[in-house]
């Protein structure tokens, strides 16, 4: 009976070292960029603000899952761009994005949560990677009257691929600094699919100008993180 109850005991307190989380909670702020088709050629170049919410659990010291849910705008124009192509061809997309995504975040150096106020505890860098679904809706202009305007939205996958630092300010609160870049199983986030993917239009080597119709577009977006954090820390270390 005494090694009966032993054992429900340690039944008990591995069941109850899942549940044994922490939790964070935090609102991020930044701003973002398209790298496509039109407009500039820089992979950082934050020219839109966005925002959102990112959401934790921990898994261990090293890892966690995370969702976030961000909203987005894109803005392209290409007379804003680098090469004389794209400024002599002149076009323009907007569209609005909602982003969710899904993964997992690795920290570079171990987070132990009864040492979180001490100093080598309250600084990491970390990644994360997973998957994304984007929904957008937008316009891309393609000339300067307002009728060669073409109305586009989607929903596409995207792998997201950030890079951040965080620190924890004291026993509840981190902030975060991050910059990631998501690529987009798509070649139409800017709308110009429709443009260039009609064969009853004819395309002129102006309208061609610095265009790879066979590359996927991308998003890229640097944010800051403020960050609450909660949640039954006992039985922390218990959990693998």
């Amino acid at each position: 009976m005494t090694k009966f109850k032993i054992l429900i005991f340690i039944l008990f307190f591995k069941i109850a070292s899942l549940w044994a989380q922490e939790y964070e909670i935090g609102l991020a702020v930044g701003g973002g960029n398209y790298v496509g088709d039109i407009g500039r050629e820089y992979y950082f170049y934050p020219n839109k603000i966005g925002g959102g919410i990112v959401f934790k659990r921990t898994i261990n010291q090293w890892f966690s899952l995370r969702f976030n849910l961000n909203y987005l705008q894109l803005q392209a124009i290409d007379t804003e761009a680098e090469s004389l192509g794209r400024q002599l061809r002149g076009f323009e997309s907007n569209a609005d994005i909602l982003h969710f995504s899904a993964g997992i975040e690795y920290n570079f150096m171990a987070r132990n949560p009864f040492l979180r106020l001490q100093s080598i505890h309250r600084f990491t860098p970390y990644f994360y990677t997973g998957a994304g679904l984007a929904n957008y809706t937008g316009a891309f202009h393609y000339g300067k009257q307002d009728d060669k305007i073409l109305k586009y939205n989607g929903a596409h996958l995207n792998i997201p691929m950030v890079l951040g630092i965080k620190y924890k300010i004291s026993q509840h609160f981190i902030i975060a600094i991050e910059s990631g870049a998501y690529y987009y199983l798509t070649d139409n986030l800017d709308g110009t699919n429709a443009y260039f993917g009609d064969e009853n239009k004819v395309i002129t080597d102006k309208t061609s100008f610095s265009t790879n119709v066979n590359s996927n577009d991308w998003y890229t977006f640097s944010s800051v993180s403020f960050i609450y954090t909660f949640g039954d820390l006992s039985c922390y270390f218990n959990m693998f």
